[in-house]
């Protein structure tokens, strides 16, 4: 199972380097066509889409490989065993916060079904889909990450940064 974990881990920052690079292509060549007098009105469309899920498949990549915004300014100073406790707690409430994204981002999805976007042709729920999804890649690498936590000795703690 972590074979195929580490398989898809991969394919996601393929692709999210993929969407990146796209976006850089789509917004440049549209800004160099619009001088010429020929704009390519799909490309900004088509950015938008790639901006979306490229944010949340980066946030997996950003959880997944622990590069997220910490607080160690104050919880550093901390014994040990209480930045342990603090550690979970915060990944306790990040997939809390990641369940409640999935279910409005259903909602969103539905309501997107209904919009389209003209100059791709395609329904919005494209766009808004990436938050559903991303937010449940996101609570298996923080829940990767949770039982990492838990497993891990607060004697140990703070000796891998």
């Amino acid at each position: 199972m972590k074979s195929l974990y580490w398989k898809f881990a991969k394919l996601e920052s393929a692709l999210a380097s993929f969407l990146l690079i796209s976006i850089f292509l789509l917004v440049f060549l549209s800004a160099f066509t619009r001088t010429l007098g020929r704009p390519i009105n799909w490309a900004q469309d088509a950015a938008l889409v790639a901006f979306a899920w490229m944010t949340f498949l980066g946030s997996d990549l950003a959880i997944r490989n622990t590069r997220l915004i910490g607080i160690e300014v104050l919880t550093k100073h901390f014994p040990k065993v209480i930045q342990k406790y603090l550690d979970i707690i915060f990944k306790i409430i990040i997939i809390i916060f990641l369940l409640i994204l999935i279910r409005y981002g259903y909602v969103m999805v539905i309501t997107g079904m209904k919009r389209t976007i003209t100059t791709l042709g395609i329904s919005y729920a494209y766009v808004t889909a990436s938050v559903p999804v991303g937010a449940f890649l996101m609570i298996i690498s923080t829940s990767i990450r949770l039982v990492e936590s838990i497993k891990k000795p607060a004697k140990k703690w703070g000796e891998d940064k």
